[in-house]
């Protein structure tokens, strides 16, 4: 919007705000930014569906009108995407238009129209539910908020399969889009509406939803709870996605204020994004690998467009979930082998899958525990389930012919458990050599360091692998006795406890003496708070969320290692997770205060 009009539109809406009291409610920052403007408010209701009796005759007719609906949903998106610049935002519809054709989905859909002589809004919804309830078990939010989006695909399905026309949404220009939810494709649809903001009610950071608004660099607020309650049509709102809240009907004051952070945000934002492609090397010459972790490939395409020099976690247990059938070897391949040619010459580090109770499927009988966490997971569950392991190991292996590939065992407890996992892998590479078959001979394979056993018996591990990478989000849990889904003791979850700190130095200095690389692949890594104290920690690669990595390579650009490594000894004397974050933050903020706008998880550490 030019200045004359936003300078009209804003008057009227005060007017208007007087009519209300101000509000301000917090909510989780998704895509970094300001944005101010009048609501455009999306109500949407769950369509109603109704169970009902078809005659046996009419079953191919039925399975024929799923389809018809399947076809016209997938066109639907492939209008959206036609009217888009090519980016990872197409790619995220793609992947929507593969939800709509996913075999398993459909063949169960048919099966229970079949066998129940069931309509086949029933069916479908029926499915849904049964795979929805299996991603909002997971623990890991990625899964959890893979339902959001199979949500809105099906409803879009059944309003196909009842008649009805869901509303494209049609917001004006200059205006902050309020839902409970949006899809893909809603979101998408914003590139040409010229939004300035957008506020759900539900979702996370890495909902495909704020994975659009940030490709699309929208300011993004989300899990804003009753949001539809607090906002009407036509309020003026500021979404502060800097610090996680929206401001409803702020007083004048307010919008001056949030007018000059908006317009000094973005001109940040400018600079850093002309500076994505520069490596990471500091003012001294210290040269930071900065890799992008990922779960599925159509992810790919937003990391390098970030500035990625390759993949330091790609969570392959994705192509566990939502299928009733194991991936196959061939799977394996061509996933891998896909993401390798698309992100040479970088290096893509594939962590064997971590799945157990914790990232429930329907493919393996998993018992109830108490405590998932601690129980039968990852690369214990791989062990056990040897011929599942062996078929993802062959995949990967034949994969690497085509790119430089690693590969990572997760959670290993000690040396004998990293032996079972090492003697897997040359199980594997003698298979595919009996067959004859084409794999990779040399690829470098490597650990997580993800319980305090591990980081304190880092020296062992470094004399049989050829990397380490430390995952803090289950360190930080292990060691300090916390369940991080736990919101009630979400407080005691603190990155910079004492504790970890000497962790991660004890695995740094082990890896610095077998000349073995040492990564962090946690939230920790995105957090521009810690970069300083990380590096100067002693860890030689990060790798993060795509959309962090601009920032944190900025940060180092502009660091020099002495300075670095005076603050991680500095941290290091402090009794307490609250003092060091103090001194942490003060010492940031002095540096690089725009940088922690942009980047601190929810907005903390902003001014």
């Amino acid at each position: 919007m030019n200045d004359g009009a936003e300078s009209a539109a804003f008057s009227g809406l005060f007017r208007q705000a007087d009519l209300g009291l101000r509000r301000e409610i917090d909510g989780a920052a998704a895509s970094p930014g300001v944005g101010i403007g009048p609501a455009y408010v999306v109500d949407r209701r769950r369509v109603h569906v109704l169970h009902r009796h078809i005659e046996r005759d009419l079953v191919e007719a039925e399975i024929e009108r799923l389809h018809e609906a399947l076809r016209a949903c997938r066109q639907q998106i492939e209008v959206v995407k036609s009217r888009l610049p090519h980016g990872e935002h197409r790619q995220i519809l793609k992947a929507q238009q593969m939800i709509l054709r996913d075999p398993d989905l459909i063949q169960r859909t048919e099966t229970l129209i079949r066998e129940e002589l069931a309509n086949a809004e029933w069916a479908l919804t029926t499915v849904t539910d049964q795979i929805l309830e299996v991603l909002g078990n997971a623990d890991d939010n990625y899964f959890r908020e893979r339902g959001s989006d199979l949500t809105y695909l099906i409803e879009n399905v059944l309003q196909a399969l009842l008649g009805e026309h869901g509303d494209e949404i049609d917001p004006p220009p200059g205006s902050v889009v309020v839902a409970q939810d949006l899809s893909p494709a809603d979101t998408a649809r914003m590139h040409r509406c010229q939004v300035v903001g957008l506020v759900t009610g539900v979702g996370g950071k890495t909902s495909h939803s704020a994975i659009m608004a940030r490709s699309l660099q929208i300011p993004a607020v989300v899990g804003v709870d009753d949001v539809l309650a607090a906002v009407d049509a036509g309020d003026l709102i500021v979404v502060d996605a800097v610090r996680g809240r929206i401001i409803v009907r702020p007083n004048p004051e307010e919008v001056a204020h949030f007018q000059a952070e908006r317009d000094r945000h973005l001109a940040f934002e400018q600079k850093i994004r002309k500076e994505h492609a520069f490596p990471a090397v500091s003012q001294d010459g210290l040269h930071v690998r900065v890799r992008a972790n990922i779960a599925i490939s159509e992810e790919l395409d937003l990391a390098l467009r970030h500035g990625a020099e390759g993949v330091g976690l790609y969570r392959s247990e994705y192509m566990f979930m939502n299928r009733d059938t194991l991936p196959s070897e061939e799977e394996h391949y061509r996933m891998a082998k896909h993401v390798l040619r698309r992100c040479a010459p970088y290096t893509v580090v594939f962590r064997t899958f971590d799945l157990g109770a914790d990232k429930p499927t329907k493919l393996l009988e998993l018992e109830d525990e108490r405590n998932p966490a601690m129980g039968m997971r990852s690369l214990r569950l791989a062990l056990r389930e040897r011929d599942m392991f062996l078929a993802q190991l062959r995949g990967f292996l034949r994969a690497g012919v085509h790119g430089p590939l690693a590969i990572m065992l997760p959670l290993v407890g000690g040396v004998d458990e990293l032996g079972a996992g090492l003697d897997a892998i040359e199980e594997a590479r003698d298979q595919l050599a009996t067959a004859g078959v084409a794999h990779a001979d040399d690829i470098d394979i490597g650990v997580m360091i993800e319980t305090p056993a591990a980081a304190l018996t880092a020296e062992h591990f470094a004399r049989r692998v050829d990397f380490l990478s430390i995952g803090t989000n289950d360190l930080i849990q292990y060691t300090l006795a916390i369940d991080r889904e736990n919101e009630a003791v979400s407080y005691l979850y603190q990155p910079m406890h004492p504790a970890i700190l000497r962790l991660i130095k004890e695995v740094a200095e082990a890896g610095a003496r077998h000349h073995v690389p040492v990564s962090l692949c946690g939230e920790m890594a995105a957090d521009p708070r810690y970069t300083w104290v990380l590096l100067g920690l002693g860890v030689a690669e990060l790798s993060m969320h795509p959309s962090a990595i601009p920032v944190i390579k900025h940060i180092i650009r502009s660091s020099k290692t002495d300075d670095m490594k005076e603050l991680a000894e500095r941290v290091l004397k402090v009794d307490s997770a609250s003092e060091a974050d103090e001194m942490v933050l003060a010492a940031m903020r002095a540096r690089f205060p725009e940088h922690l706008r942009h980047g601190c998880s929810e907005g903390e550490g902003g001014p």
